[in-house]
């Protein structure tokens, strides 16, 4: 079929639908197979030259039911059957991995593409370049920033994109490209004119990807805050920080909650706000880690913590959480006026 050429065409003969199903460990001499349990690497991707176009296969020396192309071993996955529900496969394929072989509409514009510089470390794992392409959010993806309190307005803001793809290329000349489907989003956060990007897969293993050019400190909001306010928050990550600002509320992020806050920007805070809070998660890490932040700089700066009224589960721990279960900005000004 036309379709199966096309998506083996935008798929490197496939390579990239094993490296979506099996992660970039796919690119390696021997993988795991994780869809059976596999304990020891015993997977192995191989390229053969065919007349209408070289094609990836697959050898599992565990198993021989999970050798094949692409497309047989999607089925497998997906629990389909290729000899019945081949056009099926093709269908999700194309879905899961937004190539758009049987829409054929192209709504996605590049962003110029980032280069290393003189100073990247050479790590032959490292990434040298990115290109992502992005597309219109979509109905799906609208409703997960929503169920946040997350407006479209706010995304633009902070310039959050929606990708399609986005290819990265390493230091040791391979190269790996994760996809934005219906199923597991992808979002990027772009830093410095679009030269730095933090990939974002809530729904994904692998959650976060980074790479090119990104604040040092890594401060995610920085650029939004207003000269003056009453108070700012610092939180432990991005998606807080979007909330909060869809609900009329100053914060940035750090990387993580266990990264230290630096003179320099504590300075800069207290000069432009008259209170400095810490919003971290409500499990264990995030009660300790705000309690740590304000003891190291209560002496000398306007410092404070709040502990949100939550669970401190995975689902119920956090700002973004807590706007989810149907608080309003007005509830939330309660806990710390």
């Amino acid at each position: 079929m036309k379709e199966a050429e096309k998506i083996l065409e935008r798929t490197n003969g496939g390579l990239e639908i094993f490296e979506y199903f099996f992660g970039e460990n796919a690119t390696k001499k021997l993988f795991l197979n994780p869809f059976r349990g596999d304990t020891s690497p015993s997977c192995h991707l191989y390229l053969h030259r065919e007349q209408g176009g070289d094609r990836y296969y697959l050898k599992d020396f565990g198993s021989s039911e999970w050798s094949g192309d692409c497309f047989s071993v999607a089925g497998k996955i997906l629990n389909l059957n290729p000899k019945t529900s081949f056009v099926e496969i093709l269908h999700k394929i194309d879905s899961e991995l937004n190539l758009q072989v049987f829409s054929d509409t192209e709504n996605a514009t590049p962003l110029k593409q980032w280069k290393a510089t003189k100073t990247t470390p050479a790590c032959k794992n490292a990434v040298i370049s990115f290109r992502p392409t992005f597309k219109d959010f979509t109905e799906k993806e609208k409703e997960y920033w929503q169920q946040y309190g997350i407006t479209r307005e706010i995304l633009n803001k902070y310039n959050v994109r929606s990708i399609h793809n986005c290819i990265f290329n390493k230091q040791d000349g391979n190269s790996f490209r994760i996809y934005g489907s219906k199923e597991k989003p992808a979002f990027s956060y772009l830093f410095n004119d679009g030269l730095g990007i933090k990939v974002y897969m809530p729904k994904s293993p692998i959650r976060f990807l980074y790479a090119g050019k990104l604040p040092k400190p890594y401060l995610f909001g920085w650029e939004q805050l207003p000269q003056r306010g009453e108070q700012v928050f610092i939180t432990g990550g991005e998606k807080d920080v979007l909330s909060l600002a869809s609900h009329g509320f100053h914060a940035i992020s750090l990387n993580s909650e266990t990264a230290h806050v630096s003179e320099e920007v504590l300075e800069e805070l207290s000069r432009r706000f008259r209170r400095i809070i810490f919003l971290y998660d409500s499990d264990e890490t995030g009660k300790k880690e705000s309690e740590l932040r304000v003891q190291e700089h209560k002496e000398k700066y306007p410092v404070e913590r709040i502990i949100l009224p939550l669970t401190g589960t995975k689902s119920d721990k956090d700002i973004s959480d807590y706007f989810r279960n149907g608080n309003q900005g007005e509830t939330f000004k309660r806990l710390f006026s």
